[in-house]
């Protein structure tokens, strides 16, 4: 065989192993389900890929944390889960592309993503106002207008 042909039988065989790497890749991003619970264990969530809320499970200690509590409790265990899904799909993609510029862009955009909100911003739930007659209806009124 003419060096060429090496050459040539060379190349096609690493760009094989790079095809075969980045199919493991797709499967295992697929498969990415973030998962978190609340630390009360009264909230717990998981994520499909793209972030599309798949399970929402509620135990009945849940329900005594009033309103509020409740919707900053389902915020925070739903950005926990996302942030667990952010380090799958890392640890996915780190045989693809290795410790490269492109996987420290990713890692910086999964941060920047994840960082918590600035401390002097109120990081509980804001309520909508209703008009004047949802007063007397629960959660500030009815979903459909």
């Amino acid at each position: 065989m003419g060096r060429a042909e090496e050459w040539l039988a060379d190349y096609t065989r690493r760009v094989g192993d790079i095809q075969r790497r980045a199919e493991r890749t797709q499967e295992q991003i697929r498969n990415v389900r973030g998962r978190a619970a609340s630390p009360d264990g009264s909230v717990s969530v998981v994520l499909a890929p793209g972030g599309r809320l798949e399970t929402l499970d509620l135990t009945p200690r849940a329900l005594e944390l009033g309103h509020q509590r409740l919707a900053a409790t389902i915020t925070q265990t739903i950005q926990a889960a996302h942030a667990e899904a952010a380090t799958q799909t890392q640890d996915a993609l780190l045989p693809l592309v290795g410790e490269s510029d492109a996987m420290e862009f990713l890692r910086d955009q999964v941060g920047a993503a994840l960082a918590e909100p600035d401390e002097d911003q109120d990081s509980a739930p804001r309520r909508r106002r209703g008009r004047d007659d949802d007063e007397d209806e629960p959660f500030g009124g009815p979903v459909l207008r």
